[in-house]
């Protein structure tokens, strides 16, 4: 057995964990980290603010950076929650960094989805190209290890990574998708 399939992935607890500082400093109490949602249907992280708490002062914070570069690109009050959408800088350095991180997997047991992302992988590119369903297939691999739903939906949205790109555009993206590929199958292979 892969020793790797027992590891839970650090880098959704760390953009949690950023999140719950910058929130806890302005809340009375700060956040449990689970009240925010990873992904969310319509953001990339959603919080509903404590009952009695407006939630306009606090989409107006400054969430930090993470991995060397700002978190957050911009955050929506939408019926009282708070929908955070990262940054394209974000995905491009937590790339980098799970690339860097995490050993790529060995080619044993790779399912489907794991053997696409190692042939995308195998293309040139660093970071994440800025689009969002390759950021929001990254957000489900995050959290992939939540369960067994919670990998099919990333092994879906790994297989379809490109489906929204029109095929004659695909090669030449393709070109400067492999360090995603790669962190893709790092997040899959750990969570299975």
């Amino acid at each position: 057995m892969d020793k790797l399939a027992y590891m839970k992935p650090p880098y959704e607890s760390e953009i949690r964990a950023q999140l719950v500082r910058v929130l806890g400093g302005v809340l009375r109490e700060a956040p449990d980290a689970r009240s925010l949602r990873l992904p969310a249907r319509d953001a990339h992280v959603s919080f509903r603010p404590p009952h009695g708490v407006d939630p306009d002062p606090l989409a107006a914070l400054d969430f930090g950076a993470l991995y060397g570069v700002p978190l957050v690109e911009r955050v929506r009050v939408v019926n009282g929650w708070l929908l955070f959408d990262l940054s394209p800088a974000f995905f491009s350095a937590l790339v980098d960094e799970i690339n860097r991180s995490c050993p790529i997997p060995e080619l044993a047991h790779d399912t489907h989805a794991e053997n696409r992302m190692r042939l995308v992988s195998q293309h040139p590119g660093t970071g994440s190209p800025d689009i969002a369903s390759f950021h929001r297939a990254l957000m489900l691999a995050l959290a992939a290890h939540e369960s067994v739903a919670a990998y099919t939906r990333a092994e879906r949205a790994a297989l379809s990574l490109f489906h929204e790109i029109p095929p004659r555009d695909r090669p030449a993206l393709l070109s400067d998708c492999g360090a995603l590929g790669g962190a893709m199958l790092r997040l899959l292979a750990l969570s299975r």
